[in-house]
């Protein structure tokens, strides 16, 4: 659980009270619901006020019955936008257990690409069911479908839908790789036509591998 990936993107900060707290709060919902973390990667974000920020990358592999890991932030929820404000999502990434194996850094490093999109282009909350388009993340993990579609964390325990920590309600946002073709589906239909899209062609939106479903 302590260990932390060598990059040229790791940072080492004494973090405060406030990001102790929340650490505490949202990791023991975490280990909870999806047992002991198998590693932690500590990445820096630099704002546009060049303030380094520190999001946490934690990776919770798969039971024998369960083939599914989880990689989840936290310390997303902390970092300030332009006007001062706390943005209020944490990540969760769902994929298979053998894709996480193999490349857990380029996964690692994929969500702090997307925490610094955010924090640094987007300036604002996400909202219910955002797509962002394929141009905007660079660096995607080989193979993988490269636009987004942020959710609400389907098929998870309930208690991780939201963290209340003091004043601050933070949402846990899942991040789910779609194709560009996908994504038109969703900006010109609704995701509900994508979720009708998806059943019909029996994938799994786990699976990064998988085949447009359009």
């Amino acid at each position: 659980m302590n260990s932390t990936a060598d990059s040229d993107e790791c940072f080492d900060h004494d973090l405060d009270l406030e990001c102790d707290i929340k650490r505490s709060i949202i990791l023991a919902e975490y280990i909870k619901c999806w047992g002991m973390p198998e590693t932690r990667h500590i990445m820096s974000t630099n704002n546009t006020f060049n303030k380094a920020e520190i999001v946490e990358v934690y990776v919770f592999p798969g039971e024998d019955m369960d083939q599914v890991s989880r990689v989840a932030t936290i310390g997303l929820s902390s970092c300030k936008f332009d006007d001062g404000k706390s943005c209020s999502s944490e990540l969760l990434m769902a994929l298979p257990y053998d894709i996480v194996d193999d490349e857990v850094d380029a996964i690692s490093n994929y969500i702090c690409e997307i925490s610094k999109y955010i924090i640094n282009a987007l300036k604002r909350n996400l909202v219910a069911e955002e797509i962002l388009p394929a141009q905007v993340i660079e660096r995607v993990p080989e193979n993988w479908p490269k636009a987004l579609l942020f959710d609400e964390p389907r098929g998870e325990p309930n208690e991780l839908n939201n963290f209340y920590i003091g004043m601050q309600h933070v949402k846990l946002s899942w991040v789910i790789p779609i194709f560009e073709s996908e994504y038109a589906l969703i900006k010109n239909s609704g995701i509900e036509s994508f979720d009708v899209a998806i059943h019909d062609a029996e994938l799994s939106l786990v699976e990064v591998r998988r085949d447009a479903c359009i």
